[in-house]
């Protein structure tokens, strides 16, 4: 019997949980091999006992090879085997790219058993496997390799035990950045507690303070500052506290990688926190042990939180060097309630044609249906001949609804006046009590309609769905000027701050001529005024702007399932960066579809 303990793999830090996994495995005298194979890790765990009496029932005139040789019983042997499953689970931090997927138990063929007669258990290993589709001979490692490779030991992580006792100031172990015994630190002279009691004392003196972590120098402020970039939280109680947030957010904040979130702060709170034209503070945990020891002594005193800042204009003294492990550049997610993460850099080497292409023909997409998580993402192989319905949707870029196959096909194009005065005389002269109903808008809001009218009627064509945001934030006064592009991001302000889960219902109506659909853009702007006069919050409705868009996007999603038998979907653009659209749309998809979400940097061009 082998135990094949399989790990999800995409971690840069991948030396390092191996690290955790192979020392485990030699304190328990386990002997443990790894391999790693298609973004998964493969710890094998061979139940010697278990192996030594099927050797014997195989071959009962044989001696019992040497790498058979064990003194414990096969029960006992599998308890300790427990006990090495029970220990990395506690050990191991919870990550975002290195993960526990599944436990397989291997029982070997009898080629395995003909093997050890005359090779090492190592050697045999390969043999246990008669169906691989590689030669896993080549990548294999022992418990003794994987240590004996790693040379690079984390300064920022420790034992859950270890960061308790450091980050508890009533601990004998408060502040000691090297425990003893611990052989997952460099040696350096830390600086004790005084040093960063030092830090705090200034920083409550309203100082700006240099620091170095893990992540490049920074500039530390208990108040932002212009050149603020973001907020830390102490702790996750302080999240809560300050910010609108749910668990995922919270799952993947704590997480190892330490990623940063936009999140929207509570309305009581909101002017203490730097925010962008969304609404949005950029935000995340300490990401280092010596900034969450400035965390932790900070609350001692009921302060929170403090900012990150960038300052070349100023020369500070040099902060002490921790010598931190190289770390990466941290990650921005957006992250949706029922934990998907659409990382919100966008990587400027592609076109949508190239961006399009590197999703649908990599043999390494990851396939999220509605009953996986983003922490089980098992891999596609996608094939140039399947129909794909790709739905792009940026706010800097035209827009593009397409079936995707050997050629792209238009599916939906995307074409509209944007000019607010043509927009409205078009309401009023096409649609039925248009004018009736542009009249009743000149009463609720006559400035509105004012400024609407008092624009030049010069035609102005877009191709960019979004643009409808900006449209309609000048009309229903969220923009007090109208610019090109307009402001969506006044849309998006106020849709953020509605706090329940479903707005009214906007009208995106799609019109079929002579086998062609279009949208119908006008009614979408007619149906928000009609909300408008009826005196409905600005929030609400801005909600439900971005609400309503993602059912339209979800119905035509599953019209084009059912009419055209494809059941492929690959969603691209920023506007998954908006979480808002992300949940929403998320939510209304068919649950059998096969979707795709953009990995890696290639959210837009």
């Amino acid at each position: 019997m082998i135990y094949d303990f399989r790990f999800y793999n995409k971690s840069q830090d991948e030396s390092f949980f191996l690290f955790l996994i192979a020392s485990q495995a030699q304190s328990l005298n386990l002997e443990a091999f790894f391999y790693t194979y298609a973004e998964h890790t493969h710890c094998l765990i061979p139940n010697i006992p278990a192996l030594k009496e099927s050797y014997a029932q195989i071959y009962p005139n044989q001696p019992i090879p040497s790498s058979l040789d064990c003194s414990y019983e096969s029960e006992s042997y599998a308890k300790l085997i427990l006990e090495f499953a029970n220990e990395i689970s506690l050990k191991l931090p919870l990550s975002l790219y290195f993960y526990f997927r599944e436990l397989h138990t291997i029982t070997p063929p009898t080629p395995f058993y003909d093997t050890l007669c005359k090779e090492s258990m190592q050697q045999s290993i390969p043999h246990a496997f008669p169906d691989k589709p590689m030669n896993i001979q080549n990548l294999l490692q022992d418990s003794h390799a994987i240590l004996a490779h790693f040379h690079a030991p984390k300064t920022y992580y420790y034992t859950a035990l270890e960061t308790k006792e450091i980050l508890n100031p009533s601990s004998d172990m408060f502040a000691f950045l090297n425990p003893p015994h611990s052989s997952m630190h460099k040696p350096l002279a830390t600086q004790d507690k005084a040093y960063f009691v030092g830090i705090v004392d200034m920083l409550k003196e309203k100082q700006c303070v240099p620091f170095c972590t893990q992540r490049g120098m920074q500039i530390l402020s208990l108040a932002p500052t212009p050149h603020t970039h973001t907020t830390i939280l102490c702790d996750i109680a302080s999240i809560k506290t300050y910010f609108r947030t749910h668990q995922s957010h919270i799952d993947t904040l704590a997480s190892f990688e330490k990623p940063l979130t936009r999140l929207v702060p509570k309305e009581v709170f909101q002017e203490h926190f730097p925010i962008d034209e969304c609404g949005l503070a950029l935000i995340g945990l300490p990401y280092d042990m010596p900034l969450a020891l400035i965390g932790a002594l900070l609350l001692q005193d009921d302060i929170s939180y403090f900012f990150l800042s960038y300052d070349i204009q100023h020369t500070y003294p040099t902060p002490f060097d921790f010598c931190h492990s190289l770390g990466l550049n941290a990650q921005t997610f957006t992250i949706s309630h029922n934990g998907i993460l659409i990382d919100t850099h966008i990587t400027q080497q592609y076109t949508l044609e190239s961006l399009i292409n590197t999703h649908l023909y990599s043999h390494t997409q990851a396939d999220i249906s509605s009953t996986d998580t983003p922490h089980s993402l098992p891999h596609l192989e996608d094939s140039p001949s399947q129909p794909y319905l790709v739905i792009y949707l940026s706010t800097t870029h035209p827009s593009a609804f397409l079936i995707q196959e050997q050629k792209s096909k238009i599916l939906l194009d995307i074409s509209f006046e944007c000019n607010p005065h043509l927009i409205l005389q078009d309401i009023i002269h096409s649609y039925k009590s248009g004018d009736e109903l542009i009249k009743s808008f000149g009463t609720h809001s006559p400035q509105l309609l004012k400024h609407i009218f008092a624009l030049p009627t010069t035609p102005q064509l877009s191709h960019n769905l979004t643009d409808i945001f900006g449209i309609l934030s000048f009309i229903l006064g969220f923009s007090s000027t109208y610019d090109t592009p307009a402001d969506k991001n006044a849309l998006f302000y106020r849709a953020y701050r509605f706090v329940r889960e479903r707005g009214p219902r906007i009208d995106y109506t799609l019109l079929r001529k002579d086998n062609t659909i279009s949208l119908d853009y006008n009614r979408i702007v007619r149906s928000c005024i009609s909300f408008k006069c009826a005196d409905m919050d600005d929030e609400i409705l801005a909600y439900g702007v971005l609400d309503s868009l993602s059912e339209f996007l979800a119905t035509l999603v599953r019209d084009t399932k059912t009419n055209l038998a494809i059941n492929n979907v690959l969603l691209l653009g920023d506007m998954l960066g908006n979480s808002i659209f992300l949940d929403r749309i998320l939510g209304y998809l068919p649950k059998d579809i096969h979707l795709i979400l953009p990995q890696d940097g290639k959210l837009d061009y």
